[in-house]
């Protein structure tokens, strides 16, 4: 029986998969691709093909894709009306050999790892967790939204990236929200991605803006730079000073000189930008709270005499304004109390920290420094500072501080502590 099933489907081969112009879909021929237990799944926007069983986390994926259609409009401010009868077909494949002898296989790409997109069509294969089974879809069909309501992508990191982004999500309670920054990793099994970002900074391969631009979605990219460019998009569609700026790229998504425009829309910011995205791969974690982790700057200046500062306990990196000179030797102290919680219980801290709990290696609540030293691209390492501490700056830097939390904890403390310089 197994023998002439599969022969109904190689004979089957030259009546299916054509595509034209009025139907953007290779046909399917159903009752064919039945007979090997391909079966199909109809949503408004989506027409999805498996050879899985049902099951409720496969047979919701066209809900999952209708949910996206509308967040996609929305970001790349595509009237609804536009995509009211915009449709994707899907391939998710436990046996990619069903698929090939059915012709149902992409021409350009058949040998693709995961997933795929072309035009209007998706495949994916099988995944191990149902959550990115989802992303992947998610992801895919990011691909097939900007081609088709955008006329292109971008440069490769913008293409990669945003489908990253917009394919990291959050499902539940039948609610999507998509660009979700992940709370766990037990929430998004099989992502990954920050996990891939910090063992990259550990080993010294910290990339900066500049290496992420120049990746090429013409080849293949591995699983190490899907994560780049999530990270840096993430990080430029979070920030909350250049955001709207980034928001605006999509309108040159068909220019050949995409990067040129990229480069020329932020090249006012581009020396801070370089150095917040250093700290924040330095502090990227599950969480990440985006709003009080963006770094404030001020004008800087030479200290020459005894200075003050005032740092709060509930943001992120916060400029001194203080402008150290290379090989001059600088005492910083801090002083104050305040409020820092470790599971929704108050503590209160001293500059030292709490020394009975920790976080990244260091007592949670201590002071921590940030040199910010022009020129230099690489990963950045935070100074303990505590009550006291005296720093020697290699080349002139300027010196950034906060206090030592989880970037997902910042909105649960309360109160400021007071930080003094002195050269020696």
């Amino acid at each position: 029986m197994r023998l002439v099933m599969w022969c109904l489907v190689i004979c089957s081969v030259l009546a299916v998969s054509t595509i034209t112009a009025a139907e953007p879909f290779r046909r399917v021929d159903e009752r064919r691709a039945g007979q090997v237990g391909i079966r199909k799944v109809v949503g408004r926007h989506l027409q999805l093909y498996t050879d899985l069983p049902a099951s409720h986390a496969v047979d919701e994926l066209p809900v999952v894709f209708d949910a996206a259609v509308e967040q996609w409009a929305a970001y790349f401010s595509v009237p609804l009306s536009q995509v009211a009868d915009w449709r994707m077909q899907a391939f998710l494949m436990r046996d990619r050999a069903k698929f090939a002898a059915l012709g149902l296989m992409p021409e350009t790409r058949p040998d693709f790892v995961n997933g795929y997109s072309q035009g209007l069509e998706l495949w994916m294969d099988e995944q191990p967790s149902d959550y990115y089974r989802r992303h992947l879809l998610l992801h895919e069909g990011t691909h097939g939204f900007m081609f088709s309501q955008l006329g292109g992508v971008g440069a490769g990191w913008y293409m990669e990236g945003m489908a990253e982004l917009l394919g990291t999500h959050r499902w539940k309670d039948a609610k999507l929200t998509l660009g979700h920054m992940p709370t766990s990793r037990e929430e998004t099994p099989m992502w990954g991605r920050i996990k891939l970002l910090d063992e990259a900074s550990e080993a010294g391969g910290t990339l900066g803006l500049g290496d992420v631009m120049t990746f090429n979605a013409r080849e293949a990219m591995s699983t190490e730079q899907y994560a780049w460019c999530w990270a840096m998009c993430k990080f430029l569609d979070s920030h909350l000073q250049l955001r709207e700026q980034f928001r605006q790229l999509p309108a040159h998504v068909n220019d050949a000189n995409f990067n040129l425009q990229f480069r020329q829309r932020f090249r006012q910011d581009w020396a801070d930008l370089q150095f917040e995205w250093r700290a924040f791969l330095t502090a990227l974690d599950y969480g990440y709270d985006a709003r009080r982790m963006t770094i404030s700057h001020t004008p800087s200046a030479r200290i020459e005499s005894e200075d003050m500062v005032v740092i709060a306990a509930d943001r992120g990196w916060q400029s001194t304004g203080w402008l150290l000179k290379a090989g001059q030797s600088y005492r910083i102290s801090a002083a104050g109390t305040y409020q820092i919680a470790k599971d929704s219980q108050p503590w209160l801290c001293e500059p030292g920290g709490v020394t009975l709990e920790y976080h990244a290696g260091r007592p949670l609540g201590m002071l921590l420094g940030l040199l910010r030293m022009e020129g230099e691209d690489g990963r950045v390492s935070p100074l303990a500072i505590g009550l006291q501490a005296v720093i020697k700056p290699r080349s002139d830097a300027i010196l950034y501080l906060r206090v030592n939390d989880s970037p997902a904890r910042l909105a649960d403390n309360k109160g400021d502590l007071r930080v003094t310089i002195e050269p020696q």
